[in-house]
């Protein structure tokens, strides 16, 4: 047993490093994750400018979020798709670490730059203003921004298994990234869509803990008619569902390949 789970720990790390590496080499994913987010939160900031003293705050969540999901979905989609196009995902599923936990590595890089890129965002946006945003609680703004980032990575989680069943990675990637923005409240909250928008965004967990966590930092704040404990409670319950539906559908792929031998069928 503590063979595994140092083999587990072993391809995580090395699967993390080798994200590591494949982002400093590739310098275009700089542009979606770190340069984008830092316009749109200037040009956020203002546009806004001299709204009230929480302004600030939906500029920087605004772009912040921005840069975080952004690098999830693509990240997210480059997880298993580096393999398909190398050549090496039916060889590292047939491994005796189960895939997930070189997909873990993965993600869990997507989610340290998504933080260095909302940390650019908030550090420019920051100085552009002159100063930091109001917050009631600056320790409970920071847990919650960290768990909306899990609320993110498990959507990715998701994302990269279902890829194992698609060729049209890319495709879903580009139509989905600003679709997510506005639908999980990323850039503005879900309350202000139609109503009809509102109980699918609620499939996302980032939509409730984004709700959440402007209750937390933003005071007057007017989001779901609940509040914020349900906010946490949906966002917890959704998060957990969501982990759990990944680690199925790349448990189900795994026999598949040990069954058949390959993905030639995906």
């Amino acid at each position: 047993m503590e063979a595994f789970e140092a083999s587990r720990r072993r391809s995580t790390s090395a699967s993390l490093r080798l994200a590591l590496l494949q982002f400093v080499a590739d310098p275009q994913w700089l542009i979606p994750s770190m340069i984008a987010p830092v316009i749109f939160g200037l040009v956020s900031f203002e546009l806004f400018r001299g709204y009230g003293p929480y302004f600030l705050t939906y500029a920087i969540l605004g772009a912040g979020m921005m840069s975080m999901w952004g690098q999830t979905l693509y990240g997210s989609g480059w997880a298993t798709g580096q393999d398909r196009v190398f050549g090496t995902l039916e060889p590292t599923m047939q491994a005796p670490t189960p895939y997930l936990y070189v997909v873990l590595g993965r993600v869990i890089w997507n989610v340290l730059s998504g933080l260095l890129g909302g940390l650019i965002v908030y550090v420019v946006v920051v100085g552009a203003a002159g100063g930091p945003p109001a917050l009631p609680d600056p320790v409970a703004f920071v847990v919650l921004f960290l768990f909306v980032m899990l609320t993110l990575a498990a959507v990715g989680v998701v994302f990269a298994a279902f890829y194992v069943y698609t060729r049209y990675a890319g495709f879903i990637q580009n139509i989905g990234e600003f679709a997510f923005y506005v639908g999980t409240g990323c850039m503005f909250p879900v309350v202000l869509l139609p109503f009809w928008t509102n109980p699918i965004a609620l499939f996302f967990p980032p939509t409730w803990a984004l709700d959440a966590l402007r209750y937390a930092s933003i005071p007057g704040y007017v989001g779901f008619s609940w509040g914020f404990w349900p906010d946490l409670a949906g966002a917890v319950a959704t998060t957990a569902a969501y982990l759990a539906l990944a680690g199925s559908i790349f448990h189900r792929v795994e026999r598949h390949v040990l069954e058949v031998g390959n993905l030639a069928d995906y």
